[in-house]
């Protein structure tokens, strides 16, 4: 049964794709659309306090189509843009995306970029339009893409390397701290002795798709991550682990790091060592929070709104760390249903929240919201005005967010579930405060 969403807090399948290649150092893109497509990726992302690539936002390369190329077909305009932006912009890589007005009209893109290899160029596409998909969807079939066409224009390095991961499923932008995610997912892992392909940072992102076929093991993170991951394990035949989330608290951490080395028989004794020290550095920080832990933290009710990745690992750290009750899960990354049966609900979800929901129309969200009392909502800044209608706090870890700047911020391994706990207990500390104005403003 098919849903209209009327208030959606994501973009279409080329936004997605468009965000997460501008994100990979090296890379180019090339937007084959109307002058209109990049851009209002661009200005939701500026908005949301979300940086930008290389190439991004107005300096975007497209080809602009106008009303002639919708009627007559714009091959030769999309030929013509790619010998441009050889010319003016250095990249290792450059890629065409495609847009609703192209894949309508039927543009062969692909027999431009053959051309273009032909000539020498280090040229591929994805054809995901618009209307294929919503930004999650891009970033999976871009990935996915690039790690299926590289060979194509790259030499791929020679030689498995058995300390060699690769990971999947941590969307930029769409997870708002995915920079920080990835910088803590790779200490972790350079923690145990495993070097790491990101794909995303300051790192050359096409060289390491590049030696991608010579892990031993790619890492998926969410769901997400599965196409790309899968496309490797066809390719060449490297096997996958799949998590919800990345990990975050000891225990998440320690599960992580004990099922990744058992995969790749890394030694038991450096393992040890390392969750033990890991573990000893969280403690430290966290047996000081005893007495606001149990004066403001126990007990809180909550409702946690964002990708699955994000509702289930940080309701499950509140949960388990902060004693807190997850009233209210609602899972934005599954669209038009907003009514599951429970065997096709997220499991980890349903064991986590007492009501769990599948929206991300922002109307729809709010009132399931607004019908529900809970302490503190966790979410995004669309879900501001409904916490400020009730009078209650609401803490923004999800896209999109109009109200931080994020630069490498984390919730992810154990320093990020500090920050994690530094930003509820304020956030309960002024859920606190505010009740006390409204109690002093009564008695007045």
């Amino acid at each position: 049964m098919q849903t209209t969403i009327k208030s959606p807090r994501n973009g279409c399948g080329l936004h997605g794709a468009v965000q997460t290649v501008q994100e990979i150092k090296g890379i180019v893109p090339i937007v084959h659309s109307n002058s209109g497509c990049a851009i209002q990726n661009y200005l939701a992302n500026k908005a949301s306090g979300l940086a930008n690539g290389y190439v991004s936002g107005e300096s975007i390369f497209s080809t602009d189509a106008q009303e002639r190329h919708v009627i007559f077909g714009g091959a030769s305009r999309l030929r013509e843009q790619i010998k441009n932006t050889i010319k003016v912009a250095d990249g290792d890589l450059y890629i065409v995306l495609n847009s609703c007005e192209s894949a309508m009209v039927g543009d062969d893109v692909e027999a431009m970029t053959r051309e273009s290899r032909e000539q020498g160029e280090s040229v591929i596409e994805n054809l995901t339009a618009g209307f294929h998909g919503d930004s999650h969807y891009g970033y999976e079939t871009v990935v996915a893409d690039i790690v299926k066409k590289i060979p194509l224009v790259k030499n791929i390095e020679d030689g498995k390397q058995d300390n060699l991961v690769n990971v999947f499923g941590i969307i930029p932008q769409k997870d708002i701290y995915f920079k920080g995610d990835l910088a803590e997912v790779k200490r972790i892992l350079n923690g145990i002795g495993l070097e790491v392909n990101t794909f995303f940072g300051p790192v050359n992102g096409v060289e390491e798709f590049t030696k991608a076929p010579n892990a031993a093991l790619n890492l998926v993170f969410s769901k997400w991550g599965n196409k790309a991951a899968d496309q490797l394990g066809e390719q060449y035949g490297i096997p996958k682990l799949e998590f919800t989330g990345v990990p975050t608290g000891p225990k998440a951490v320690a599960e992580f790091v004990n099922e990744v080395a058992k995969k790749l028989s890394i030694d038991e004794e450096a393992v040890n060592g390392f969750l033990q020290n890991e573990e000893e550095e969280f403690n430290y920080y966290y047996q000081g929070l005893t007495d606001t832990f149990y004066e403001e933290l126990v007990g809180k009710s909550v409702a946690v709104v964002g990708d699955e990745s994000t509702v289930v690992r940080v309701g499950g750290f509140l949960k388990d760390y902060l004693g807190a009750s997850v009233e209210i899960a609602i899972i934005t990354d599954y669209f038009g249903a907003a009514e599951r049966s429970k065997e096709e609900k997220s499991k980890e979800a349903v064991d986590l929240a007492q009501d769990v929901y599948f929206t991300q129309d922002a109307k729809e969200i709010q009132d399931i919201l607004a019908h529900n009392d809970v302490d503190l909502i966790l979410g995004s800044s669309l879900e501001n005005p409904v916490a400020e209608k009730k009078e209650i706090v609401s803490l923004e870890i999800s896209y999109p967010v109009y109200y931080k700047t994020i630069v490498n911020k984390t919730y992810a391994g154990n320093r990020g579930a500090l920050t994690l706990i530094e930003d509820y207990s304020t956030a309960v500390k002024a859920a606190r405060h505010l009740r006390e104005q409204k109690l002093q403003q009564y008695i007045r």
